[in-house]
């Protein structure tokens, strides 16, 4: 594989900061790691809000993202979009003219970074920054359908979906997580790769020892069912989690991520259940020791066209560390039987569950953690770095 070192110019309308990491920042950290030089460039909110944040209080950090750029990592710097007209996700016209700015700023930027320069595109909504950033070429990685996860709103969904459309087309390389984001993509762009989600083996794979659950997870009676993740409205399926909480008082289910604030309520609700317990947002660092609490692994979203194209990470970290996953409202992850059992109803997922609690043996335990193993984020990392190296040579 070729192992040729470039910049990166990653832009993306996820923080460097999000409270579960995902792709974006795990791809570029590894990035980093070997060798690349990259700018993690945020596009989310409106400068004003930066600026009123910073009048607020003391922001250090949003200070010198804002101004100069942060240095989180060895080689990964992080700076602000500057996004100087709001609602760019909603009108075509600010979004072209915070892109025209943004512009101005990655050019000044990239003259610092050694070439060549890949742009590598997460935000359908700066597709207008490729080819006029002095960038070798640029790369779309799509890792979610970002049409659907901007909601309803038909003016946001029209400005995203171009947005989509023109990255796609734009790029020279095209990489997409699952088959029905692929099948899309690949119609406007035949240098489209599928480069499925992975996880980071390393670090949730000593969950598969009990004795290292967390103290407050440790003495919950079993069988432990568990989520990590966000808890957010469009995927997490909670009448399903309620009525099975309901049904199996014998069950623990062991709730741990941030709620948004439309679902926060009935989430403290749902844990005022005997047998649930939601333990909030916990730390990336700190997930394993809850996931080695867990005896079956719960991936319970609701079936619609947002989840039917998603790949959850959450799926292979739970498998590093040994455990068995059910799952719903995710088609991507069928044919992974005997180890991820999907479900299309409540009666269908609890007996999932008892079918995935029957299988407890060390050569389970043994087969999911080799799957995991050949799913990994460094795995992922040196495969698409190593395209576009290719395509640089």
């Amino acid at each position: 594989m070729a192992k040729r070192v470039f910049s990166i110019v990653c832009v993306s309308s996820e923080d460097w900061d999000a409270a579960l990491p995902t792709n974006r920042q795990q791809i570029m950290l590894r990035a980093a790691q070997r060798g690349h030089r990259v700018l993690f460039l945020e596009t989310s909110q409106f400068l004003g809000k930066h600026l009123w944040r910073l009048v607020r209080g003391p922001r250090r950090s949003l200070f010198r993202r804002l101004v100069g750029g942060e240095s989180v990592v060895p080689g990964v710097m992080v700076r602000k979009a500057l996004n100087v007209l709001p609602w760019g996700q909603r009108y075509r016209i600010a979004g072209r003219v915070n892109g025209a700015v943004t512009r101005v700023l990655v050019r000044r930027v990239a003259r610092a970074l050694p070439e060549p320069v890949v742009l590598w595109v997460y935000d359908p909504c700066a597709a207008n920054l490729s080819g006029r950033c002095r960038e070798a070429f640029s790369v779309y990685d799509c890792v979610d359908d970002y049409v659907e996860q901007v909601g309803p709103d038909e003016r946001r969904r029209a400005v995203v979906a171009a947005g989509d459309e023109e990255a796609a087309a734009g790029a020279r390389l095209v990489f997409a997580t699952t088959r029905p984001l692929f099948d899309r993509q690949s119609r406007r762009n035949a240098r489209t790769y599928l480069a499925p989600n992975a996880a980071d083996f390393e670090r949730f794979a000593p969950a598969t020892d009990r004795s290292l659950a967390a103290p407050e997870a440790a003495d919950l009676p079993r069988p432990v069912l568990g989520f990590v993740g966000n808890i957010v409205p469009e995927k997490v399926d909670l009448d399903l989690l309620e009525s099975l909480a309901r049904a199996r008082p014998d069950w623990t289910f062991l709730l741990v991520g941030p709620a948004t604030p439309r679902l926060a309520e009935r989430v403290a609700g749902l844990s005022g259940l005997a047998n649930v317990r939601w333990v909030g947002p916990k730390p990336y660092a700190e997930l394993p020791p809850y996931v080695a609490a867990f005896d079956v692994g719960l991936i319970p979203y609701q079936l619609n066209p947002y989840t039917r194209s998603c790949f959850p990470l959450k799926v292979f970290e739970y498998l590093a560390a040994g455990k068995p996953v059910v799952a719903s409202g995710v088609p991507e992850l069928a044919g992974m039987e005997p180890d991820v059992l999907v479900c299309s109803s409540a009666a269908e997922f609890a007996a999932g569950v008892e079918a995935a609690l029957a299988r407890t043996s060390g050569e389970d335990r043994a087969r999911r953690r080799a799957l995991a193993a050949e799913n990994t984020l460094d795995g992922r990392a040196d495969r698409l770095l190593g395209l576009v190296a290719e395509e640089l040579a």
